[in-house]
């Protein structure tokens, strides 16, 4: 009996330990302030209509692209006369206007543990009013999401994949296919 009520008394101590080790933990992290704040939201931080949205510029495999909108039409902005495909630059900017994240992450001090040290790529959009830069970071394959953030801020974006990838196009990608360009295509195969 005396065996018995020492193994009780042990684990009776062990539970206390283990109990004050749980408080602890969760103690230090609620406390923790040096370590970013996630908060997963589904939060609109951009809240415009695509329809509001007059010029787009992004960058894609080293290359930046840029189009703008006069009257209603989109326009490659260096050259208005290479014909683009209208749904192509709309369902772009409909990624991003409005713009919703997945979670926010606040208080970030080493932005390149998410990518956004030195990002290279960059998504920005206008209105008549107001002008919009994400700079692109790391995907995270894990989660599915792409860490963004607005030039010298230290609050990061988690969105969704399809946010930044819906931009993985070059100029070709968004032109349109006209008869002369076949017929030329066609002449120089023949060739």
């Amino acid at each position: 009996m005396e065996k018995q009520a020492k193994q009780l008394l042990i684990l009776l101590l062990v539970l206390v330990v283990l109990a004050a080790a749980v408080l602890g933990l969760r103690y230090y992290n609620n406390t923790a302030s040096d370590e970013p704040q996630e908060e997963e939201t589904g939060e609109v931080i951009v809240d415009i209509s695509k329809d509001d949205v007059i010029k787009l510029t992004y960058v894609y495999e080293g290359e930046t692209y840029s189009f703008e909108k006069e009257d209603d039409t989109w326009y490659y902005a260096d050259d208005h006369s290479i014909p683009i495909t209208q749904y192509k630059i709309t369902n772009m900017i409909s990624g991003v206007a409005p713009l919703t994240v997945e979670q926010v992450i606040t208080e970030v001090t080493n932005m390149s543990q998410y990518g956004l040290a030195d990002a290279e790529r960059t998504i920005s959009f206008e209105t008549e009013s107001a002008s919009y830069i994400f700079e692109v970071g790391d995907y995270n394959s894990v989660s599915g999401v792409y860490y963004i953030c607005r030039p010298s801020e230290n609050t990061v974006y988690a969105v969704s994949s399809s946010v930044v990838s819906i931009f993985n196009k070059s100029l070709e990608d968004v032109t349109e296919e006209t008869e002369e360009a076949d017929e030329s295509t066609a002449e120089n195969d023949s060739e």
